[in-house]
């Protein structure tokens, strides 16, 4: 498949992950190795929807040497490249689990793992871009702020509520005035959550143009009254 010589399913599969460590190899500069477990298993699904897969952290490290932000848990991939060191010598890093049924009847029926190189997935999954994207959380693209509860894991913050504002009262996640209520509120708004990242917001400023807003005004209800983001 679309340059992947593996000549069985699980060399392919193999091959895949190969790839995508690769391509995140490339990006990264830790001198610390980052170690994936990961494994094929039964997901949620249906024959028309399924969990591809999930990864994340499989532990955090917090106030370590050279950590930029004091009582904020860090992953632990992210915390040994910071820190130039393995803090965590007991375990892997990442805890990575991919749908073993994709395609079968009654999960996704029919788009099962496309297992090529070059993106010519077609009706299947890209096992590639789905690869890339999971370990990307376990890299570090993740919060452990609960999103449903508001509340910081075992007391503290993560190292993205740093860079998570609540656009209803101006305070990131990781502000000690901001409440759990709040966070919870500004997780699901739709557009009440922006990221404050430095360099997003340059280049942001520099390539996005704004979102095209539709606005209400004159009517009746006077709930349908406001602007509307349509683009």
């Amino acid at each position: 498949m679309g340059g992947n010589a593996g000549t069985t399913i699980g060399q392919q599969r193999l091959n895949v992950f190969t790839q995508a460590a690769s391509i995140w190899g490339a990006a990264l500069d830790s001198s610390v190795p980052i170690n994936v477990l990961a494994t094929w298993e039964p997901l949620t699904c249906t024959a028309t929807s399924a969990v591809l897969g999930s990864a994340g952290a499989l532990s955090v490290n917090r106030d370590f040497t050279l950590a930029p932000f004091p009582a904020t848990w860090y992953h632990i991939a992210l915390a040994n490249r910071l820190a130039q060191e393995d803090l965590d010598l007991a375990q892997n890093d990442i805890r990575a689990r991919f749908n073993i049924n994709l395609g079968n009847a009654g999960c996704l029926t029919g788009a099962g793992w496309y297992y090529g190189f070059d993106h010519n997935e077609g009706s299947q999954t890209d096992f590639l871009t789905v690869l890339l994207h999971e370990m990307g959380h376990g890299l570090g693209f993740q919060t452990f702020t609960s999103g449903s509860t508001g509340a910081y894991f075992n007391s503290f913050p993560s190292a993205k509520d740093h860079f998570l504002r609540d656009d209803t009262t101006g305070l990131l996640w990781s502000d000690p005035t901001e409440t759990d209520p709040q966070r919870v509120a500004s997780a699901i708004t739709g557009l009440g959550l922006t990221w404050t990242g430095a360099n997003s917001n340059a280049y942001g400023m520099a390539n996005m143009a704004d979102a095209a807003q539709l606005v209400v005004t004159g009517s009746a209800n006077a709930g349908v009254n406001a602007s509307y983001y349509v683009g």
